[in-house]
């Protein structure tokens, strides 16, 4: 049985890690009250640029932009994987690094049939997966981290030029992006979507595309060729909102459950601690009271 100084001792470990958790609980809510705004924020533009695209792009296919172009056969495909810079935040990581792992192993099986596999070229975005796919047989074409609440626009587009660039240059012909959807602070879904070729998205939910004729000015290819790679950076932009949203999320529930578990432990220590303390006293006093005896028959 542990002594009452290695309990005490073990008592103010814990009770000096649940400060540490429920100070990185307290930092955690804050950022991610912060991402939420910036999400909420750029959620309507992203909304009503994927809307615009919705509308015209059905109305310019003959216009033959590279970005909506579908091609066949396909012979390579790029890989985008988002998660985060750190880690302490439960299975946030973890669960989108194996969502972009399987949709890329699925990719490679498209050819089984064929002998080979299908060459996939990978992009990380987040420093927890740049570290894991370089140390595993990834192809990893380029990688950006730094990534967090207060990345600007601006720093975006490089990472929509790279996807874009691989895509435009041929070394692939369609981009998947595996990333974390924020749905609350408390859930977080990781998913895959198809990212390019653009697809007609719906103009809402559950709303049809307008049937209308658009008239295009100065025209059509000048029109398309500023609005779609605005609507490539616009939607990675709200992605990787989401997805930083979503790490400060599941982080902050991990240092949630981490301060109430060391409260747990810390309760439970303290009785352990109170019956060895307890049992001390009584085989001290067993003793006192059992020599007392001895001198009185002595």
């Amino acid at each position: 049985m542990a002594s009452l100084r290695d309990i005490r001792r073990k008592i103010r470990a814990v009770k000096n890690i649940q400060q540490i958790t429920q100070a990185m609980k307290m930092i955690a809510a804050q950022r991610l009250k912060r991402a939420q705004g910036r999400v909420n924020a750029a959620k309507p533009y992203s909304e009503k640029m994927q809307q615009l695209v919705g509308y015209l792009a059905p109305h310019a296919r003959d216009i033959n932009h590279p970005l909506l172009e579908l091609r066949d056969p396909v012979d390579a495909v790029g890989v985008v994987v988002v998660s985060g810079e750190k880690g302490l935040c439960g299975s946030y990581n973890n669960n989108v690094i194996r969502a972009g792992v399987n949709a890329i192993a699925n990719i490679r099986e498209r050819r089984a049939s064929a002998g080979d596999q299908m060459p996939v070229h990978v992009i990380s975005v987040g420093r927890k997966a740049t570290d894991f796919l370089r140390k595993r047989d990834y192809n990893l074409h380029a990688s950006f981290t730094q990534i967090g609440v207060d990345t600007a626009f601006a720093e975006v587009q490089a990472i929509a030029d790279a996807i874009t660039g691989i895509y435009l240059d041929g070394t692939v012909d369609e981009v998947h992006i595996a990333y974390t959807e924020f749905v609350t602070a408390i859930q977080q879904r990781a998913k895959v979507i198809k990212f390019l070729p653009i697809e007609s998205p719906s103009a809402g939910d559950g709303e049809p595309a307008r049937q209308l004729e658009y008239i295009f000015e100065p025209d059509a290819p000048g029109l398309m060729a500023h609005l779609l790679p605005r609507y490539v950076e616009t939607q990675i932009y709200h992605l990787l909102l989401e997805s930083v949203a979503s790490e400060y999320g599941a982080r902050m529930t991990a240092m949630s459950n981490a301060t109430e578990n060391a409260g747990e432990m810390i309760d439970n220590l303290t009785l352990t601690y109170n019956k060895a303390r307890q049992a001390t006293i009584t085989r001290e006093l067993l003793e006192v009271v059992g020599g007392a005896e001895a001198l009185k028959t002595g």
